[in-house]
């Protein structure tokens, strides 16, 4: 089969959902070509969805950030991170890793700015107040017993479960919020879709960037509809 036919193949597989030819195979532009038991199947390939939220541009600046931060570390200072990465192994496995770990996290829990050049130098204990969590019309409110200490804050974590008996996955979780909370506002808003949802928290030392191990929590039920979903609904009615 000549290539000049291609343009004819790709007409057809817009066409119907599958077209069996022979002596072609891999893929081109926005169809794979893959074996069928009786010849190559065509079908238009399906890319995976990128939503590109604010909350993965800030990690992905954040971790620019960093990155290009370590490149500027001066030879004692990257001698300093190898010996904190193998202090602290299997945590960290290199001097890099350890310093845009924390480097992305100090930088998304203080809401900007550029990572610490030095290491820590003592362990992160974390924080007194304990957390709950509560459901109601289009999200969760999180409610601390007391105030943070001063530099750090709360990383309030949900994850999205596919029915309410579903287990949540450990490397699931998104943060929804860096919340430092304080005397007379201890509640923090998280909004989210209708559905069930796992929640958690650890603190974030807003000095290094370090965290402490997640606490999980108990979800009282699904998250109702939001005032605009409900709107949103009855508009596509």
């Amino acid at each position: 089969m000549s290539l000049s036919h291609l343009p004819t193949i790709f007409h057809m597989a817009k066409m119907s959902p599958s077209v069996l030819i022979q002596g072609l195979k891999g893929s081109s532009g926005s169809v794979v070509f893959q074996d069928g038991k009786d010849g190559i199947i065509v079908r238009v390939r399906v890319k995976g969805t990128n939503p590109d939220t604010a909350a993965q541009q800030a990690v992905r600046a954040a971790l620019t950030t960093a990155s290009r931060q370590y490149k500027g570390l001066t030879t004692p200072q990257v001698q300093a991170w190898e010996a904190y990465a193998e202090a602290n192994a299997p945590a960290y496995d290199s001097a890099i890793n350890a310093f845009v770990k924390l480097g992305v996290k100090y930088i998304l829990a203080n809401g900007g700015g550029t990572a610490p050049v030095t290491p820590p130098t003592a362990p992160f204990t974390g924080d007194t107040p304990k957390i709950t969590v509560a459901v109601s019309t289009g999200k969760l409110t999180f409610t601390a017993t007391a105030a943070n200490a001063a530099n750090v804050a709360t990383e309030l974590l949900f994850q999205p479960l596919k029915s309410k008996n579903r287990k949540p996955q450990a490397k699931a979780y998104k943060t929804g919020a860096y919340v430092s909370f304080k005397v007379g506002t201890l509640s923090a808003d998280v909004v989210v879709p209708t559905g069930y949802y796992a929640a958690g928290y650890r603190f974030v030392s807003l000095a290094t960037g370090q965290t402490t191990h997640q606490q999980n929590l108990t979800v009282p039920g699904p998250v109702t509809f939001s005032v605009s979903e409900t709107e949103g609904k009855k508009k596509a009615a």
